[in-house]
């Protein structure tokens, strides 16, 4: 289906809600800086599994100082392989993130991911290295635990340019899809539908997703208000 009236409802919301709230995707877009982290591709993996599920979850694993000292590249790389199951397991149940124990799977296989290809450093330069959008999607995925959604804000969380006209479909934009009473058989349908709104909006893509995110309730109070 086109869905082109339901487009032009969301279009004119976020054209509104853009100008509204320039100040805020502006300074998110300073988040650019961090690409630039030694630690870049381990802090946002673990950025990504404390929020999964529940965004509230990066306070307990990320925001807590004392819980992401003991979860970073170096700290973990000093453990023998049970301290370091020991150490991933009761972090994240103190952490009390969504699914702490599927959670520490994960980031325990990113681990030796990370280290079959040869350290941190080295697998930043391949993250970096991979041309485009759908080059660093598909080596992002290939780490245990993370999805097309995943891949995609890892880099949108840092304003990267190659992923300015992209959308992290989740629970939040679903609910959104469900609100304009539109539906899609894949994710690359979603995705489309979203950049065809922020296009009409006269906007990126990285700032619709960035406003629906951030506010969700606005959106749909003035979409159940249009009718």
């Amino acid at each position: 289906m086109n869905y082109y009236h339901q487009k032009e409802k969301l279009a004119k919301i976020a054209n509104r809600l853009a100008k509204k709230y320039r100040e805020k995707l502006e300074q998110l877009k300073q988040e650019h800086k961090e690409l630039k982290r030694p630690d870049f591709i381990w802090h946002f993996l673990i950025q990504s599994f404390s929020t999964m599920g529940r965004a509230a979850g990066w306070h307990g694993l990320v925001g807590n100082k004392e819980n992401y000292s003991k979860v970073t590249f170096d700290a973990l790389a000093k453990l023998d392989p049970l301290q370091r199951e020991n150490v991933v397991r009761s972090t994240c149940r103190v952490a009390k993130i969504r699914m702490p124990d599927k959670k520490a799977e994960f980031i325990l296989g990113c681990f030796e991911h990370i280290k079959k290809m040869g350290g941190l450093e080295k697998a930043n330069g391949l993250l970096h290295a991979a041309s485009g959008r759908e080059e660093k999607i598909k080596f992002l995925m290939s780490f245990p635990g993370i999805g097309p959604k995943y891949a995609r804000n890892i880099m949108m969380d840092v304003y990267h340019e190659d992923f300015r006209n992209s959308i992290a479909i989740d629970i939040r934009i679903k609910a959104i899809s469900s609100a304009l009473g539109v539906a899609f058989n894949s994710y690359a349908e979603h995705e489309k539908f979203y950049l065809e709104c922020a296009k009409l909006a006269g906007i990126n893509g990285w700032e619709l997703d960035r406003l629906l995110f951030n506010f969700r309730s606005e959106f749909e109070n003035e979409i159940a208000a249009a009718g």
